[in-house]
């Protein structure tokens, strides 16, 4: 009947409340989820909420209401290009996002949620129940990580979760210490300016003018390593390290010269060194490390 017709299907949506958070623009999904929002229900649809309160984690599904823009090719934040439907690009054709959140309390018509990663203003267009009878037969994330290996890496990064970092990092290095700990710290600092300026991720190297504890960190970090050829061995004993890309351009770290004294000053007599390494995570940046951009590699 329909056969050389084209059937143009209208589908009209209406909120159903909209999410109340602390986050106004657009950022990393990792720093949004770290905010307790709101989800407003209208009050047209509060009967709808009847027993939420047994459901631990709800999907939620809501509209990118700040982006206009549609992609049919992204570009992951691991550097992979994909379609946008094997993405969580929100340049999508519909521009709606799903999230599942944790419920953390109910006072009427407004839920308090966590994990959430929509900015505040977003309108909802639905709530249900989580359902995770998948992940019983299907180890979803390892399917991810076979295809981008560094996902959770750089989820780590873009939420600043150093410590985590550091101790993966310990991983390849055999211990935790502060010198490692400064390598995550400024490599941390590099990757979040390069994943948000959207460049592919790829097209940088690590250039290495030490040949210590803190290079290993930038090392894991920055995934530029000997293998992919995205790692130059320079002249030791510059204590610096630089992240270009391929046109000379990226950033330089650089250990300040009273690093060592600052530690020593702000740390108690008698930790282990793994204690000291962690401590040193929670140190002024400022005060250890000097970032700053380069045109060209000196």
């Amino acid at each position: 009947m329909f056969k050389g017709l084209t059937v143009l299907l209208m589908i009209v949506l209406e909120p159903i409340g909209y999410v109340r958070n602390a986050c106004q623009e657009s950022q990393a999904p990792e720093a949004i989820k770290k905010e307790i929002s709101e989800i407003e229900i209208l009050p047209g649809y509060a009967e709808g909420l009847r027993g939420i309160e047994q459901c631990e984690f709800l999907d939620m599904v809501f509209a990118f209401h700040q982006e206009k823009r549609t992609e049919l090719q992204t570009r992951l934040r691991t550097g992979e290009t994909t379609g946008v439907f094997a993405s969580r690009s929100p340049r999508r054709p519909n521009h709606l996002g799903v999230t599942t959140v944790k419920l953390l309390g109910r006072e009427g018509n407004i839920l308090r949620v966590g994990g959430a990663d929509a900015l505040d203003g977003s309108p909802v267009v639905d709530i249900k129940y989580c359902d995770t009878s998948v992940l019983e037969w299907w180890s979803v994330h390892d399917s991810i990580r076979m295809s981008s290996p560094r996902v959770d890496i750089v989820g780590n990064i873009m939420a600043g979760d150093t410590r985590v970092l550091l101790l993966k990092a310990a991983q390849l290095h055999g211990h935790v210490c502060p010198g490692l700990a400064l390598g995550v710290m400024g490599a941390v600092k590099v990757m979040q300016k390069v994943i948000t300026s959207g460049e592919d991720i790829r097209d940088y190297t690590l250039f290495s003018g030490m040949q210590n504890c803190p290079i290993d960190g930038a090392l894991f970090v920055t995934g530029c390593t000997p293998g992919t050829n995205r790692f130059v061995m320079g002249s030791p004993g510059n204590d610096c390290f630089y992240v270009m890309n391929k046109a000379g351009k990226g950033w330089k770290v650089t250990l300040k010269d009273t690093n060592r004294e600052y530690i020593q000053r702000h740390l108690s007599d008698g930790l282990s060194p793994v204690a000291r390494g962690l401590a040193v995570l929670d140190m002024d940046f400022d005060e250890l490390l000097i970032l700053e951009p380069v045109e060209e590699k000196q």
